[in-house]
């Protein structure tokens, strides 16, 4: 890691290959790339350095265009390398101090990442057996009124000695392992109970659980979610279960008969992440969904991405026409919010408005919410 104190060091090479066969490059903080070198360019340097498993940061640096450039990040990625930053030419001093306090920054919070517990198998499973899992909520709101529509139910682990520990640590393990099932049916009951025990304060709400794709196979998912709601008389239609996109579901058939007989039974289907998966046209075409969820890497930063934006757009058209209601998630600026907002999104998430929290919170958020609308109807009269 570099400090802000320590000098820098620079070596450069006026050849890619000879780069490649130094060992400097493995002890770098930065790697700074040009992409139009002549012997070897920065396209075949992103093959060449994932093959020699890379992990340190890279900056791009080309006289190409900023869509060249972001193109050129994607593909990096794709070798699994990391891109700091890109930058188009010429190189400047200022450029140059900015990309330092970018790896600073990313210096420090890589080292809070490497300091961070993580969870054997056995732990996560105990945990799950222990019902140490619970829901945060993050509100829905509504782009032209800003009152509160719905809420995602977002898995948190409270860990016995560590806390809330974010979902990044378990969520995947659990897939592996088929155990998702286990997991959503908690986080439903708990979501049934909380609504049974605040009818008056969240009657209103739409109530998303995320489910995975490999639990579609399950075709007694239906009846289990149908009786976890029945014992304590919530409607299913005040239920949204969200499949994520990219989780590729594999047989169309099972998953099918079970999103159907979901969708008889009341519950209210979504897709989640769109667009991040492989099969989001032929998922919109064979299956029953109400909603159509905008993952956050489209929404953040659409006001200045003009990709973005395009890709926002034509999404909440096809949606619209579809007879589908829209959510952008992620929306953290103003700016972001005032774009799908002219675009018609129905709904929005994000740290702009609220920050996922407990049950007990929520209740506090609701009530000022709707504190707040009343107050405004009232000011309108």
């Amino acid at each position: 890691m570099i400090e802000n104190q320590t000098p820098c060091r620079f070596i450069g090479f006026d050849c890619g290959f000879k780069a490649l066969e130094s060992d400097e490059i493995h002890m770098a903080s930065l790697i700074l790339l040009d992409m139009n070198m002549p012997s070897i360019d920065g396209v075949e340097m992103f093959r060449k350095l994932g093959e020699l498993n890379i992990t340190q940061p890279l900056a791009l640096l080309s006289g190409e265009n900023s869509l060249f450039l972001k193109n050129a990040a994607s593909l990096a990625q794709m070798h699994g390398l990391t891109i700091l930053d890109s930058i188009e030419k010429p190189l400047s001093a200022n450029k140059l101090t900015s990309l330092y306090k970018s790896l600073c920054e990313t210096s420090r919070a890589q080292k809070q990442d490497n300091q961070t517990n993580q969870y054997s198998n056995e732990e996560i499973l105990n945990g799950l057996q222990n019902e140490e899992f619970t829901g945060h909520l993050q509100p829905k709101v509504c782009c032209k009124t800003e009152e509160i529509l719905g809420v995602e139910v977002l898995a948190r682990w409270i860990h016995p000695t560590d806390g809330i520990v974010s979902p990044f640590f378990f969520i995947e393990l659990l897939e592996n392992l088929g155990k998702t099932s286990l997991l959503s049916s908690q986080l439903l009951l708990q979501t049934v109970q909380f609504w049974s025990q605040n009818k008056k304060a969240v009657s209103r709400i739409q109530f998303s659980i995320n489910i995975s794709a490999n639990e579609l196979e399950d075709v007694n998912l239906p009846e289990r979610f149908y009786t976890i709601c029945s014992e304590y008389g919530m409607p299913t239609s005040s239920i949204t279960l969200e499949v994520t996109e990219s989780n590729v579901i594999n047989d169309i058939k099972h998953s099918l008969d079970v999103l159907l007989r979901l969708k008889l039974k009341g519950f209210k289907l979504s897709i989640d992440d769109f667009g991040t998966g492989y099969s989001s046209m032929k998922q919109l075409n064979e299956l029953p969904f109400d909603e159509l969820k905008i993952d956050r890497c489209f929404v953040d930063g659409c006001s200045q991405d003009a990709s973005k934006k395009i890709i926002v757009s034509s999404t909440c058209e096809m949606a619209n026409k579809l007879g589908l209601e829209v959510v952008a998630e992620g929306v953290e600026e103003l700016a972001d919010l005032n774009v799908v907002r002219q675009l018609g999104v129905k709904s929005v998430q994000g740290f702009y408005y609220f920050k996922p929290c407990s049950q007990q919170d929520f209740l506090t958020v609701i009530s000022k919410n709707t504190a707040d609308i009343n107050r405004k109807i009232i000011k309108s009269k």
